[in-house]
């Protein structure tokens, strides 16, 4: 995991602050899949839901980016499940 440093963190948790989107973006028959790290805290919740109609939010109790690096397995599965439904 040598890929992963405190400066790409931080540039994620900023980006993730700072990018700006049309509130209640609609997609038109495309469903908004996020994976939500609650351990975040809530202002990516509301973010979330201010920022999309109606998104499918999966919560994990885990950090930012937990899921995808540590337990990429799960990550992998949940994604697929995702491409494979209608």
């Amino acid at each position: 995991m040598r890929f992963v440093t405190k400066e790409n963190i931080a540039n994620q948790f900023y980006s993730d602050l700072v990018t700006r989107f049309p509130d209640k973006m609609d997609t038109h028959g495309t469903k908004i899949h996020i994976f939500y790290a609650a351990k975040m805290g809530k202002k990516y919740l509301k973010r979330y839901h201010k920022y999309f109609d109606s998104p499918k939010i999966y919560k994990d109790n885990l950090r930012h980016e937990e899921l995808l690096v540590c337990y990429p397995d799960q990550w992998v599965s949940r994604v697929s499940k995702i491409a494979r439904s209608k």
